[in-house]
């Protein structure tokens, strides 16, 4: 009776529990810790950027960082904080929501040990005891009450041009926090993006003193790398779209009001899209021009793509409205170049993905448009195709310098494609003045302009592009005509044909249909297959294809509703994939 009674107690003690749990804490820091740690001592500073840590705690770390792109202010920045952490840290960096996972990597990389924090959403906890804590400028400006009462030592500002208006709430944000911090940092390889009053606006930041700003030109710093060159392409328009911009020229309101509720599809809400038009008929006017320009260089962009593949050159091309790159990628899978993608709807994780398969060499063609401007690099292409200019000349050259950066070995040049008799002349000519004046106040790079007088009308002979792109009166958002699909609850995968069904296209498509996509597998002989669930989802393991239209199908099975049906697909899974390897190793 002793014993049972004992056995009792001792079942019902929550002591050896508690041991357990207190066990587990200190093992999984660990493993996390270990996880987290970089591999290898952190690299070394270049001299130019020894330099220019040197010159950081000369000015007491409150300084305007304005190097140009490709020199390396990150690595500066953080190299600084490894090594005066004492009066450095805590440290917030605000940095642009596309590059917030880079800085996460780069200070791990830089500064073996740091504690770090990022503020992704305004939910995410605030938390003491961290040496770095990085969030974005939206957050930032968020929560600045927060942040404020943090009682932070150093405050970077990364793409600190993002202030150049002291009107926007992020800016004020950013200016408080400077106010709070005894040491501020801000980092723009564009300080002065159209005038010199938005040089003056980051001035500011620093109070009634005016910061010493630190300028150093890819050139001046790291002879080592090649030249770049721009190359002005003239691009002959197909005759229908030559047609549609004529038109737009001559009768834009009518054709707005006609052009619009095909777009909207409600007349009332084409009504007013069409009043709010007019009122700025210039702008509005000049953004329908540039698309339907836009449209009419895919041809010759495809043709120079394809030409670039010939002669075994990785490429990078840049647009600005989502409808021509759309069609530019439906052009190449006609001509069944594969190509990655990142543009604003492109999630973090796609991002890293497409920029790690451009470098790696797993796909030559990159397609990119404003949201690929920061953060990237791009070394592996020697050329990059834009399609019109940009209005600022920074922005160009943050583009640009994706593919010259630390790194490049071969001479880079931008192939700017231009439509006669077009507003592309007029635009060129504002860019170029702008550019003058920047040259003049803080300094710019001094390149080879070349215009070549050839026009790029080979497309006419390449059957797959003889057709152009559609209107952009006919589709205006240059949707891709996707057959019905069966209930995404039965669909375990996607099986398509690049060559005839655009992939980011239809990955558009499908979430819009509420498809998830778990991962994409490419298959022997150029086909794709998108898995959406896994097998052990379905009864017994099984599905089967169906046929959708040529070039697609899917495999579809019945679903396992039961934890035990589950269970046993997944068993039945395993043992056909163990299988299926051991047939492989004989």
């Amino acid at each position: 009776m002793a014993r049972m009674t004992r056995a009792k107690r001792w079942s019902n003690a929550p002591k050896p529990k508690r041991k357990r749990k207190r066990r587990a804490a200190p093992r999984r820091r660990k493993a996390e810790a270990k996880r987290a740690a970089p591999a290898g001592p952190p690299p070394e500073l270049r001299p130019f950027q020894r330099e220019g840590v040197d010159f950081l705690a000369e000015h007491g770390w409150r300084v305007l960082l304005a190097d140009a792109p490709g020199c390396g202010k990150t690595p500066q920045v953080l190299v600084s904080i490894r090594e005066n952490a004492r009066a450095l840290c805590p440290a917030l960096a605000v940095v642009p929501a596309s590059v917030f996972r880079n800085w996460r990597r780069e200070a791990e990389r830089w500064v073996p040990g740091i504690r770090v924090q990022t503020l992704a959403t305004q939910s995410d906890p605030l938390q003491r005891g961290h040496h770095l804590t990085i969030t974005t400028w939206d957050v930032a400006a968020a929560r600045k009450d927060d942040l404020l009462a943090y009682g932070f030592r150093l405050l970077v500002a990364d793409e600190a041009h993002y202030a150049k208006n002291p009107d926007t709430a992020r800016s004020q944000a950013i200016r408080e926090l400077a106010g709070a911090c005894p040491h501020v940092l801000l980092l723009t390889g564009t300080p002065m993006l159209n005038d010199v009053d938005e040089l003056r606006v980051l001035e500011g930041m620093f109070g009634t003193e005016t910061p010493p700003m630190l300028r150093r030109l890819l050139e001046d710093v790291a002879p080592d790398i090649p030249a770049k060159r721009r190359v002005y392409l003239h691009a002959e328009i197909p005759a229908d779209l030559r047609g549609e911009y004529e038109q737009v020229v001559a009768e834009f309101g009518e054709w707005l009001d006609e052009y619009l509720p095909t777009l909207l599809g409600d007349d009332a809400a084409a009504g007013d899209a069409a009043e709010r038009a007019l009122a700025a008929e210039p702008l509005a006017k000049l953004a329908y021009l540039r698309r339907i320009l836009g449209r009419g260089k895919v041809p010759a962009a495809a043709a120079w793509v394809r030409n670039m593949r010939k002669r075994g050159e990785p490429c990078v091309v840049f647009g600005h409205y989502g409808d021509v790159m759309d069609l530019l990628g439906q052009s190449l899978s006609k001509l069944a170049i594969p190509y990655v993608r990142l543009d604003g709807s492109t999630s973090t994780e796609a991002r890293q993905a497409a920029v790690e398969a451009f470098q790696a060499g797993d796909v030559d063609v990159f397609l990119a448009s404003s949201a690929a401007r920061e953060g990237i690099t791009l070394t592996r292409a020697a050329h990059m195709l834009r399609f019109e200019r940009d209005y600022v000349p920074a922005y160009e050259e943050q583009s640009e310098d994706r593919i010259r950066r630390i790194g490049q070995t071969r001479t880079t040049t931008i192939w700017y494609l231009h439509a006669e008799n077009t507003v592309d002349q007029r635009i060129s000519e504002i860019v170029d003045r702008k550019r003058a004046l920047v040259a003049q106040t803080i300094g710019s790079a001094d390149l080879e302009h070349v215009e070549l007088d050839e026009i790029i009308d080979v497309w006419r002979r390449i059957p797959q592009l003889r057709d152009g792109v559609p209107l952009v009166a006919d589709n205006p958002t240059a949707a891709i005509d996707v057959p019905d699909l069966p209930p995404s609850a039965v669909v375990q995968s996607i099986l398509l044909d690049p060559a005839r069904w655009p992939l980011d296209g239809l990955q558009r498509v499908l979430r819009r249909r509420g498809y998830r996509q778990r991962a994409i597998e490419r298959l022997p002989g150029g086909g794709v297959r998108l898995h959406c669930r896994s097998l052990g989802a379905f009864r017994g393991g099984r599905v089967r294809q169906v046929a959708i239209a040529p070039g697609l199908a899917v495999l579809v099975g019945q679903r396992a509703t039961t934890g035990a049906a589950r269970m046993r697909a997944t068993r039945r899974t395993q043992r056909t994939r163990r299988l299926r390897i051991r047939r492989t190793r004989r």
